[in-house]
């Protein structure tokens, strides 16, 4: 018998919304939905029980999140054979890390004393330099212990504000270095795109998985007739850092000679402020900042068409598989985007591709998709939603983990 012990950061769903009301700034909702469909694969494919040890992806107190201390707790939402904890911690800079390492150390150590199963797995998410110290003190006090890292970004992409001081670049260093030598003791990885392993020299055995199709977004929500609907919405949801291309998306969108378009843009980032201005200028440019996820899926399923204005002119693009294309797509809508180094070619029939070559690509592409007839948008989006719905559902892409963990 298999016993899984599954280390991450995700929101449980009995205290989502404290979370979110406590949260200053952006929250980690991209991370937060992932880890959530590998859990739940986890829990569906496996016939034992999972063990979920999680310690909160939130800001630190006072600056990004409002409480100084973190409790622990239980929690189980939907989960029929997952047991799951909340770590509580210290929330303040410089203490936070170290009190979060230690209490999931405390939780490591029991579950390793307490599981007789002469094959257990540690799988890690996130390459951050808590979790791959977790690994390798897992591995050292049992060598027999199979540690999987997921790495859904490489550390020093995982912030691409512009918004960064000297300090933060000296530690992200230092996190990096720690965590080139806990990859030692880590036997295989969870990686989101191909460019991944040859970067971070991976001889290990490793699965590529883009991103996990939610259920809950390929279920309709909503039934909205979009043929009765003359005016036309494109839609942004997203962080809104400038080096996502979002600011190009909006002045692009404003060429558009059509009042009778809006562009809504969702998120917060360092771009906020300056959408706020434009969109007081432009009453088609509308900001709605932070929404909850229901809202988010919602909203997508009304849109005329929904984009990802991410150029591919930066080497993190080799490194990034955008969580929102597989979003966008399984909500049925159609889906405007570049072709990212870091998006698998059977992508590219499924989404509306702006051609970067082109000057006032993006524009050049909306004003296309404009007149568009409706019915030919809905079955772009049909065909993408069925394609990741059929293929990127969590049973399969979980099971391309657990497949290349029973072979080692």
């Amino acid at each position: 018998m298999t016993e899984i012990l599954f280390l991450g950061g995700l929101f449980p769903k009995e205290t989502e919304d404290e979370i979110i009301s406590k949260s200053i700034g952006n929250l980690q909702n991209a991370a937060n939905n992932l880890q959530w469909e590998l859990v739940k694969g986890l829990d569906e494919n496996l016939s034992t029980s999972v063990t979920i040890v999680n310690s909160l992806f939130i800001g630190s107190f006072p600056k990004r999140y409002k409480s100084f201390k973190i409790r622990t707790y239980d929690f189980s939402f939907q989960l029929e054979h997952a047991k799951a904890i909340n770590v509580g911690f210290t929330n303040l800079t410089g203490i936070k890390r170290f009190s979060r390492y230690y209490g999931v150390k405390t939780q490591l150590d029991k579950w390793i004393k307490e599981k007789k199963s002469s094959k257990k797995v540690v799988i890690a998410y996130a390459m951050t330099s808590i979790f791959t110290q977790l690994l390798e003190y897992a591995k050292k006090i049992d060598d027999k212990i199979i540690t999987c890292l997921i790495v859904p970004d490489l550390p020093q992409y995982m912030n691409l504000s512009n918004k960064k001081n000297g300090l933060y670049n000296v530690l992200k260093n230092a996190e990096i270095g720690i965590i080139k030598k806990n990859m030692g003791f880590i036997d295989c990885y969870v990686v989101l795109t191909r460019h991944m392993v040859e970067y971070l020299d991976i001889a290990k055995p490793s699965v590529v998985i883009e991103g996990v199709a939610s259920n809950k977004v390929c279920t309709p929500t909503v039934h909205y007739d979009h043929s009765k609907n003359s005016s036309k919405m494109i839609l942004y949801t997203g962080g809104l850092n400038e080096r996502y291309g979002v600011l190009e998306l909006v002045k692009n969108f404003r060429m558009l000679e059509n009042d009778n378009c809006v562009l809504v843009l969702c998120g917060f980032g360092d771009a906020e402020n300056k959408i706020r201005e434009i969109s007081e200028v432009d009453k088609r440019v509308v900001y709605k900042g932070l929404l909850k996820r229901e809202e988010i899926l919602a909203l997508q399923k009304e849109a005329t068409v929904l984009i990802n204005p991410r150029p591919n002119n930066e080497e993190y693009t080799k490194f990034s598989f955008p969580s929102k294309i597989i979003e966008y797509m399984a909500s049925g809508r159609p889906v405007v985007a570049f072709m990212l180094d870091g998006i698998p070619g059977e992508y590219r029939e499924y989404f509306y591709e702006i051609n970067p070559r082109k000057k006032n690509a993006i524009y050049e592409t909306l004003k296309i998709i404009m007149e568009t007839d409706e019915k030919e948008l809905t079955q772009k989006g049909k065909e993408a939603r069925d394609f990741v719905l059929n293929q990127k559902n969590r049973q399969i892409q979980v099971d391309k983990i657990l497949s290349m963990i029973s072979d080692l």
